[in-house]
């Protein structure tokens, strides 16, 4: 075996042992969550070193921001995928909020809320976790001004509505695995015609008249 050769499949044993240590370390972070979370424990769910989890991770930070990066897969890269898929924006949004009232599995959730506990405590996992957070509004930003220039809405506030959009929606995508019965997909459905019908909120708000009929 040439030398290229044996550099190659080093390089794709080190990636496939990396794969196995971030798939256990989601386990595990499911499984026990962050107080039950260390690299011993995971290198001995992956059935490695506890120096080889070091090898590839420096230290348990670092390891967590890893598991940020790859859990884009189960939020952030399916929403853009259909962002930025094919036809109106109007049908690419019905798909968006048809993926989203998916029953995500508690396992799934459990992960991210996990990070989330690490990124209270943690400054620089919180700003990745910030940074992966404006990611996941962006699409959403994308889209409201596509279906502002589709539907011809003037002064639409993609920005502002979009992210105020993502928010709700994942608020409600989490209160959906503590609640499967809650209509997610109406809710979102009820939501965007809502954002849709730009009904001005920043300006007086018009005051009804307190005539009340005479009687007859």
């Amino acid at each position: 075996m040439t030398g290229d050769r044996r550099r190659t499949a080093r390089e794709a044993q080190g990636a496939a042992t990396r794969e196995r240590i971030l798939e256990a370390a989601r386990a595990t972070l499911a499984e026990h969550g962050p107080d039950g979370f260390t690299t011993r424990g995971v290198a001995q769910r992956a059935g490695v070193s506890h120096g080889m989890v070091h090898y590839h991770f420096k230290d348990k930070r670092d390891l967590i921001l890893a598991l940020l990066v790859q859990a884009r897969r189960d939020w952030i890269q399916p929403l853009e995928e259909l962002v930025d898929g094919p036809g109106p924006a109007v049908d690419r949004m019905r798909a968006v909020i048809a993926w989203m009232a998916q029953p995500a599995t508690a396992d799934v959730m459990r992960i991210h809320m996990s990070i989330y506990v690490f990124a209270l405590s943690d400054e620089q996992v919180r700003e990745r976790y910030a940074a992966e957070y404006a990611r996941w509004r962006a699409p959403f930003v994308t889209l409201y001004r596509q279906l502002g220039r589709e539907l011809g809405i003037e002064g639409l506030d993609a920005k502002s509505v979009g992210e105020a959009f993502a928010s709700a929606a994942d608020g409600l995508v989490q209160q959906q695995v503590i609640d499967p019965g809650l209509p997610t997909a109406r809710m979102l459905r009820r939501l965007f015609e809502a954002t849709m019908a730009q009904a001005p909120m920043d300006g007086p708000i018009p005051r009804r008249s307190q005539s009340r009929p005479r009687p007859s």
